[in-house]
């Protein structure tokens, strides 16, 4: 039977058989993927995601219990999967087609267009995730997620994939000036 589709989504995880009540709000996971894409202290970042995942962290850091916390902090953020959710099917990580914080209004119109606001509605995590995996082709931003992620020869195709490119990140900027301030250094 499957038990996952017709369930209920979790709002609650038990660890070391205590029930512990989470955030669930989609909100959440964006700011962690987005501080872990754009170079943030990972430490800090997965702090952050923790303690807004879990209204009582403190509780479970006094009990000793943030070990398993943290694995089903994951389980929950891969939706209750095993997967790995940032690789493709050879096991190289997936090239970035999207960036929360610069396609902000593309998103936001696409879960408008689906009947959501994400600017005051509540959406669970598992539920933010399935409608963003079946955003309908012909929508505006799965057509430039699709150009950023072009790697054919098209001459067209990729005249948009240029147009759309997203804009260096922290981390990619913060690498550049290294490269450069090393290279200064051995001329």
């Amino acid at each position: 039977m499957l038990k996952g589709m017709y369930s209920k989504l979790p709002r609650s995880i038990k660890i070391k058989n205590e029930r512990f009540i989470i955030n669930t709000d989609f909100r959440i996971f964006i700011n962690f993927e987005e501080e872990m894409t754009q170079g943030i202290d990972t430490k800090k970042a997965v702090n952050n995601a923790l303690q807004s995942f879990y209204p009582a962290f403190y509780l479970i850091i006094q009990k000793g219990l943030i070990n398993e916390a943290v694995d089903k902090f994951i389980w929950f953020y891969k939706c209750g999967k095993n997967d790995e959710v940032s690789k493709n099917g050879k096991g190289k990580a997936k090239k970035e087609s999207f960036r929360y914080s610069y396609d902000d209004l593309y998103i936001w119109g696409t879960y408008k267009q689906l009947g959501y606001d994400l600017t005051k509605d509540y959406i669970h995590w598992w539920e933010f995730r399935s409608i963003w995996l079946t955003i309908p082709d012909n929508f505006e931003f799965s057509k430039i997620k699709g150009y950023r992620a072009y790697d054919g020869k098209d001459k067209d195709i990729l005249e948009l994939k240029d147009h759309y490119k997203l804009p260096p990140n922290k981390k990619e900027i913060q690498d550049q000036i290294r490269r450069n301030e090393i290279y200064e250094a051995l001329k």
